[in-house]
């Protein structure tokens, strides 16, 4: 028999676990992504998180935020605050996907007895009549068909460039067009004509701190992204993750100087691109552009499966090789 309990973060489940037997959870639903998501935006409204059950087996984690609507956990409507995660998906062990969905779409509508002061602040005296709104739903994770089979309202939301990684950098740049392929070669015999050298390094405030530096350095717009808000946000998440492996710092040094840095996250077989910066006295050698081309160059070398440039269709990400991918918001 199939139930939903409401759980909290606190709770001794094997969540970690759960996201590796997953085809729908990504870095974004880790328990120290939302945990800390919740910290710093999540008071808003009311958290509820759902454990689904099979008799004594855990086969489903389905977190949520409510405020007018009811959103997947750290994946608020854009325009909002604390519109950070790339993707929007629940925790369903492979293979149960659709019987999680529709025990967790028949529970976030019961009354939330649970929380009766939460419901009066927030003007509610059930759910039934909340629009539900599930943004950023990748068109390969099992819930895209499943959400679609369940008649929920499709609309396209943003676009996510990949790259289905070869076994080989040379079989990776022959992918690429003529001109594309030149470029980088060119970048990078430049790059080390020069003697710059590429390093990941530990995580620690001092590098955290080298990585703030250069995204702020790099473009105003990252700049007033990069409040003291979100940097305590995110030296929190790359601190926690950083100790589980979960993502890395990686940098371009010249002269005894960081002028080039990047965040990668790690999910399973994926290599996913966060963010960037780098110092514009260095433009003339793209600093940026080559250090993502050695990022490529890496997750290759590991025999990883997927680099994944995450949201947004900026130019550079179809240069380096990615393939559009849409992501979707489904509303019931």
């Amino acid at each position: 028999m199939i139930v939903c309990k409401e759980i909290s973060f606190e709770d001794d489940l094997p969540w970690d676990k759960l996201v590796e037997q997953s085809t729908t959870a990504t870095f974004f639903q880790t328990r120290e992504w939302l945990s800390n998501w919740v910290k710093y935006w999540g008071k808003s409204g009311e958290v509820v998180i759902y454990a689904v059950f099979d008799n004594d087996e855990l086969i489903g984690i389905a977190p949520f935020h409510i405020t007018d609507k009811i959103n997947i956990l750290g994946v608020p409507d854009p325009s909002q605050s604390g519109s950070l995660s790339d993707f929007g998906d629940i925790i369903i062990k492979s293979g149960r996907e659709k019987e999680v969905w529709q025990a967790v779409l028949r529970s976030i509508r019961k009354d939330p007895s649970t929380r009766p002061a939460q419901r009066g602040k927030l003007g509610m005296t059930n759910r039934e009549n909340i629009k539900i709104e599930l943004n950023f739903i990748r068109e390969e994770s099992p819930s895209f068909g499943i959400l679609k089979e369940l008649g929920g309202k499709i609309e396209v939301m943003e676009v996510s460039p990949r790259i289905n990684l070869p076994a080989k950098w040379d079989e990776y740049l022959s992918t690429l067009n003529r001109h594309d392929r030149h470029e980088i070669r060119r970048k990078i015999r430049k790059i080390e004509e020069e003697g710059i050298i590429k390093y990941c390094d530990e995580i620690n405030n001092q590098n955290i701190n080298e990585f703030y530096r250069l995204m702020v350095a790099s473009n105003e717009k990252k700049g007033n992204f990069l409040s003291l808000e979100m940097r305590d946000f995110f030296s929190e998440i790359i601190m926690q993750s950083g100790t589980k492996k979960l993502l890395t710092l990686c940098f371009l040094r010249y002269n005894n100087e960081n002028i080039a840095a990047i965040l990668l996250l790690f999910q399973k077989n994926e290599m996913l691109l966060y963010n960037s910066g780098f110092e514009p006295k260095y433009s003339y050698l793209s600093p940026g552009l080559t250090l993502k081309a050695y990022s490529i160059k890496e997750a290759i070398e590991r025999g990883i499966k997927w680099y994944d440039f995450l949201r947004g269709g900026e130019r550079y990400k179809y240069d380096l090789g990615g393939k559009e991918r849409k992501l979707y918001r489904f509303t019931f």
